[in-house]
């Protein structure tokens, strides 16, 4: 069984979780020790990128983009749109809550890969469940193919996450960058900027290792862009 490290005064200031098992020390670091000393203030920054940035909050904006794709009717989009964040951002996070309040899980931040297993497979039911419903109401290819993805990603994500903790941010963002700027061109490649971004706040953050950012998003974009050149989109 894992032993859990003890408590500290640091960790409880800067809100974190309190405990960790020795499988996620190495992910798991004070600030001073991360930022070579400095004051909080690296921290705070990199715990707003890591919200503003978060799986959740990206999908709204990409699930709108996706559906508008080359739409001739904004108010069906904009319909299809909604009803696929509600499987895709709003189940999957209505589940993550109740099980924090249920101490299923530490954090909404899914910190210990231990406790993982079971929101991924929520979110993935729900994936599937959304995508079955948008190809029964025949919604754009666009949205279509985008949660196909999402839910490709989140398969391997969780069977990876079985024995590594691969970044899921870095991953969602990498996916996201990459399915938008093949469909809307140049305009979006900035997003990458992000993504270095975020890949940068979660290290900080002592919540992933180098190689667990990298992994996921170079796994995510590998395959967003196998998809995207096999369907010719």
């Amino acid at each position: 069984m894992s032993k859990l490290l003890p408590e500290t005064a640091l960790d409880r200031a800067d809100g974190r979780l309190a405990l960790a098992t020795e499988e996620d020390a190495q992910t798991f670091a004070h600030p001073q020790l991360l930022t070579g000393g400095s004051s909080t203030l690296v921290w705070r920054l990199a715990r707003g990128i890591s919200l503003v940035f978060s799986p959740a909050t990206i999908s709204v904006p990409f699930v709108l983009l996706v559906s508008l794709y080359r739409s001739s009717s904004l108010w069906p989009s904009l319909g299809f749109a909604l009803l696929t964040l509600g499987f895709v951002c709003a189940a999957p996070l209505l589940y993550v809550v109740l099980a924090v309040r249920l101490g299923l899980v530490s954090d909404l931040d899914l910190t210990r890969r231990h406790e993982r297993w079971h929101p991924f497979l929520v979110s993935l039911f729900s994936y599937s469940l959304g995508l079955l419903l948008l190809l029964l109401l025949h919604a754009p290819q666009s949205l279509e193919l985008a949660l196909c993805l999402t839910l490709l990603v989140g398969l391997l994500l969780l069977l990876i996450t079985l024995w590594w903790k691969i970044s899921i941010h870095a991953a969602a963002l990498a996916g996201v960058a990459t399915v938008l700027t093949a469909l809307y061109g140049l305009i979006f490649l900035p997003s990458f900027l992000l993504l270095v971004l975020v890949c940068w706040s979660r290290v900080v953050l002592g919540r992933h290792t180098p190689a667990q950012v990298i992994g996921g998003a170079l796994l995510s974009m590998g395959l967003a862009l196998s998809v995207l050149l096999l369907v010719g989109l």
